[in-house]
């Protein structure tokens, strides 16, 4: 069984004991040997877990990326320090977009790769602290890229078969 991730965090001025895990599909945060409860919502599951709390009557998030769990308060990671930018809306176009390609393709594992690589890029691009219009533009690019990839890998096969 695996072991808690666990880590202590000053929250102004005061020293918090966090532990964090995943129990049958569920997040389970402690801040003190407090279970908080952290609900999972549809967008979690496809665009990576990002979602609000309450630690002692402040807003809170418990983000978790690449298997590594922090929270999040007054705008900044408690764990990392880095300054948290919220996942936008906008992303999920690309991401679903990215994803189309399997199926539009009739499925494949090459087609399976491209897409869910595009998206998870576009996802990743979209939290950084670029502006809005490059985030946005780089995430067309990377969207752009799949397509001509899975385009050329049609062309390949044709080729190939033909």
């Amino acid at each position: 069984m695996k072991k808690p991730i666990e880590w202590v965090s000053q929250i102004d001025g005061k020293d918090y004991s966090f532990s964090y895990e995943k129990v049958k599909g569920k997040h389970v945060l402690t801040a003190n040997g407090v279970p908080i409860e952290v609900k999972a919502s549809f967008w979690s599951m496809i665009l990576g877990f990002d979602e609000g709390f309450m630690l002692d009557g402040k807003e809170a998030r418990l983000v978790v990326e690449s298997k590594e769990p922090d929270v999040v308060i007054d705008g900044q990671y408690v764990r990392s320090g880095k300054v948290y930018v919220k996942r936008p809306a906008w992303v999920l176009v690309f991401a679903v977009l990215c994803i189309l390609i399997p199926i539009v393709s009739l499925g494949g594992a090459i087609p399976a790769v491209i897409g869910f690589c595009g998206a998870a890029g576009c996802v990743s691009v979209s939290k950084t602290t670029l502006s809005t219009p490059i985030r946005v533009l780089i995430c067309t690019g990377i969207t752009v890229l799949a397509w001509v990839l899975l385009f050329l890998l049609g062309i390949g096969l044709a080729m190939l078969l033909g």
